[in-house]
């Protein structure tokens, strides 16, 4: 299991891992989702943060802000971060 936690077992598997959680007690699920779908949800994640990271550091969350106004900021972010060459799993 170490080996595998550091990444020295090249020859890891499914059932490894489902062995090592068996023996752990912990359930693991995979449920498969559209590429796209996933890469909208954590475009739609990332953009959350940024946009709370800007109103924290702008003081912003005093001013009133209308649902339209922020649900299109945060499509508009969205969109964005989404459109980028950067990998949408980076910090």
């Amino acid at each position: 299991m170490i080996r595998i936690l550091g990444g020295e077992d090249h020859e890891f598997s499914f059932a490894n891992l489902q062995a090592i959680l068996l023996a752990l007690g912990v359930s693991f699920d995979l449920t498969e989702i559209p590429a796209e779908k996933f890469r909208d949800q954590i475009a739609t994640e990332k953009a959350k943060r940024l946009i709370a990271l800007t109103q924290g550091n702008v003081a912003l969350e005093a001013q009133a802000v209308s649902r339209s106004s922020a649900r299109t900021h945060l499509e508009e972010t969205k969109a964005r971060i989404a459109s980028s060459s950067r990998k949408l799993w980076a910090s």
